[in-house]
């Protein structure tokens, strides 16, 4: 379920305190850092741990082994249910364009199955491309650290395209942030005053 659907918030519901609940467990128990490391926290030895994308895999390499595991989750749900934030880098074409055979055939060609298998051999970054496992075997077969994250990738959902999005999420943000992350007042609170100000927010 997404933040907002049909132009209303979602997550001041009971589902959504009880993941509120339990990462306010998280940071009050200090099983996460409650700010952002000034150093990389992990290869300092300051933590054994830290979500991660596959960038990790190649900056970690050559100085400590390391493994992959999911996102916790309050029932220790079966990996192959949980769905995670895409932070997708998407393009598109304006209506406008003054080429848009041209701006299209770039496009295709950008996204075609060719450009992705070097984009990933480049990179080590996911592309947008259902069945990544299948198309790209040869890749992971070579590359078996890197299987999680396409596994992953078939199950993410990206934050919607809504009015005054930029607000929408800053409010998110801040009231997530005061309740869950540093206690500074109730969560069931804190995301009611959320969803009623995203409420009237994305109604423009």
């Amino acid at each position: 379920m997404q933040l907002v659907e049909d132009g209303k918030s979602t997550f001041a519901s009971d589902d959504g305190k009880a993941v509120a609940d339990f990462w306010a467990t998280i940071y009050a128990e200090k099983l996460a850092p409650k700010e952002a490391a000034t150093d990389d926290a992990m290869a300092t030895a300051k933590t054994a741990m830290q979500a991660a994308g596959p960038w990790a895999i190649s900056s970690y390499k050559d100085a400590f082994p390391v493994g992959f595991m999911p996102v916790p989750t309050a029932e220790g749900s079966d990996p192959e249910t949980v769905k995670t934030f895409a932070d997708s880098k998407n393009v598109s074409m304006f209506t406008t364009s003054k080429n848009q055979a041209t701006a299209w055939d770039v496009l295709k060609f950008a996204t075609s199955q060719e450009q992705d298998g070097a984009f990933l051999e480049a990179t080590g970054q996911m592309p947008l491309r259902a069945g990544l496992l299948d198309t790209f075997g040869d890749y992971f077969a070579k590359n078996p650290d890197y299987e999680v994250f396409a596994g992953q990738s078939e199950r993410v959902v990206d934050v919607p395209n809504v009015p005054n999005s930029v607000e929408v999420w800053q409010t998110f943000r801040e009231k997530y942030s005061a309740a869950v992350i540093f206690g500074k007042e109730p969560v069931e609170g804190a995301l009611q005053a959320a969803a009623d100000e995203i409420d009237t927010l994305v109604q423009g």
